[in-house]
């Protein structure tokens, strides 16, 4: 037992030196990628065994029920079990990130990837990359503080797991870096890029060993004329509409939940799905058969099933994310673009003035579903990327670029923020590394407080008070009680300069009559981002600080504020070039 303690001790000290050294830091990464991407193949496997093992139940009488106890057997699991809140899970990754120098609980790796195999698995309209993120996010977040890492290297492991979880979900190494990078840690240097696709990669090839490599859809060759990129500037309009709609519907659906008691929300809005699914099969669980159908056109749809198909994978989406069961948007995303953009082609055809050979719909289920995710997501290289690799639709990327683009143009006319980050910009929270906003919260005043601080008392008079800060350069000075050390007022020597040039009048003033007593107080502990709306507010120069029960701690400049901006800036470029 000794011997096993020195070799982990050892093997710590190895990481941390090396690390140091770089090398050691991406070993990390390729142990986070590997360990991630067994997380991802196991969800995948289980859910998509669990699902077809209760597929009969699902489409006999008693169907309606199984997607419900699904989803409160979900959210028990997260809620219950585990002590944390519901959710699809990105978001609290991304909080991590922006607040918690990615600091995860153990706990995390295993709450949402249970949860999210007893709701997806059996028929909740959702995928898998939110919990894979949450549950390989926090895996990366423990493999860095096992070791020991500072919170930015913490942070982008926290990425790795990420990349590696996304790459291996959907046999797609660009999509996994791309989505780390683009979303969680919305960072694009050398020092977060390199070990995040190596990450990517590990997982990926994992990944191909134990389950093939093989494309998610299967199409036949197609290509998209000069007549079919105009179309999909209707497309990238509508996807984002629809994308938007999306987002609100699970906002309602959310709103109703909260409406609901305890756990009869999951309960009563998976009876729902239920009823969807037994209309529809295919708007339910990841969908990917519907999906299939639609891109490689083995099922003629036709513009009402494709439209009924799309609404049903919507409505179900919304009331499966909206009661706070545990799973992902991507494969809603990309089942409802698919459908939407086989609904999009027929009703050109019909509507087109002149007629022109449009590509097959299978091309524009493709492209709807790039437009989709762009949209929902506001992440339109994460959309491109991850359907070009689940289709191998590298032959349309124009389409592609077209319908995304113009999807997150439309969707952010909606909304400003995804469904990722809307509950943190509205709180907040939204504060990404390396940004001046992130320094001015992970500095607190006391960090910046100046150097030279000279408090004074209100008894004094000004002749006493020339002679007692006769050698300081400072013209901004405390003024405290004696006994209590309690802030009384601030004293600016410009303010009150024809006293002191005028010795009569210097031996009869006393401090505590021509001190000023209206300065805001900021306390010590507040971060710096507080005090500089204090200056703005004020227009002061100077401003004193307290700690909670009013005692003077000190004086903060915005000179000495803005010299410790430029080199948190300063550490922060030092960070990005490694």
């Amino acid at each position: 037992m000794e011997r096993l303690s020195s070799r982990g001790a050892s093997l710590a000290r190895f990481f941390r030196l090396s690390e140091e050294r770089w090398e050691g830091f991406l070993l990390m990464a390729l142990v986070v990628g590997l360990l991630s991407g067994v997380l991802a193949v196991a969800l995948r496997s289980a859910v998509h065994a669990l699902f077809h093992a209760l597929e009969p139940a699902r489409l006999g009488p008693a169907g309606i029920l199984i997607p419900a106890f699904g989803a409160l057997i979900g959210v028990m699991i997260v809620r219950d079990l585990f002590q944390e809140p519901a959710g699809h899970g990105v978001p609290a990754v991304i909080r991590a990130v922006c607040l918690r120098g990615g600091r995860m609980r153990v706990r995390a790796i295993a709450s949402r990837w249970l949860g999210s195999l007893a709701n997806v698995g059996a028929g909740g309209s959702a995928g898998l990359e939110g919990p894979i993120v949450y549950s390989a996010g926090a895996l990366g977040a423990v493999v860095a503080e096992r070791f020991g890492l500072d919170e930015r290297r913490r942070s982008i492991l926290v990425g790795c797991g990420v990349a590696g979880g996304i790459s291996a979900i959907f046999n797609a190494p660009m999509t996994g870096l791309i989505f780390a990078t683009e979303i969680i840690l919305a960072e694009w240097s050398a020092f977060s890029i390199v070990p995040v696709a190596i990450s990517a990669v590990a997982a990926t090839e994992l990944s191909r060993v134990l389950l093939g490599n093989e494309q998610s859809f299967l199409h036949a060759p197609f290509e998209m004329g000069v007549h079919d990129l105009i179309a999909c500037i209707g497309l990238g309009l509508l996807s984002g509409a629809v994308a938007a709609a999306l987002s609100s519907g699970i906002a309602r659906a959310q709103g109703i939940a909260s409406r609901l008691h305890g756990r009869f929300a999951p309960f009563a809005l998976g009876l729902g799905v239920g009823a969807i699914g037994l209309a529809f099969p295919m708007a339910i669980g990841e969908g990917y058969e519907g999906a299939q159908a639609a891109v490689s056109s083995q099922q003629d749809l036709g513009i009402l099933l494709a439209v009924g198909l799309l609404l049903a994978k919507l409505v179900a989406t919304s009331m499966t994310l909206g009661s706070g069961a545990p799973g992902g948007m991507f494969a809603p995303s990309l089942v409802s673009g698919a459908f939407l953009g086989t609904a999009f082609h027929r009703i050109v055809e019909r509507i087109q003035p002149v007629q022109l050979q449009l590509a097959s719909e299978g091309s524009y289920a493709i492209v709807g579903m790039s437009g989709m995710v762009a949209g929902v997501m506001h992440a339109p290289l994460t959309g491109i990327f991850l359907v070009m690799e689940v289709t191998d639709g590298y032959d349309v990327i124009l389409p592609l670029m077209i319908v995304s683009v113009l999807s997150l143009v439309v969707a952010r006319r909606f909304d400003r923020h995804s469904l990722y980050t809307k509950e943190l910009a509205s709180s907040g929270e939204l504060r990404r590394p390396g940004t001046d906003r992130q320094i001015g919260v992970d500095l607190s005043v006391r960090d910046v407080l100046d150097g030279e601080t000279i408090p004074v008392h209100e008894d004094l008079t000004l002749e006493e008070l020339a002679e007692a800060v006769r050698s300081s350069s400072r013209n901004h000075f405390p003024v405290v009680d004696r006994s209590t050390g309690a802030l009384l007022g601030m004293l600016d020597l410009a303010r009150v300069r024809r006293q002191l040039l005028d010795p009569q009048l210097a031996r009869i003033t006393l401090v505590g009559t021509v001190m000023e007593t209206k300065l805001p107080e900021v306390l010590a502990q507040a971060p710096v981002s507080q005090a500089l709306e204090a200056f703005e507010r004020t227009g002061q120069w100077v401003l004193p600080v307290v700690d909670d029960e009013g005692r003077f701690v000190g004086l903060i400049s915005k000179s000495r504020l803005f010299d410790h901006y430029r080199r948190e800036l300063l550490v922060q470029d030092r960070s990005v070039d490694g």
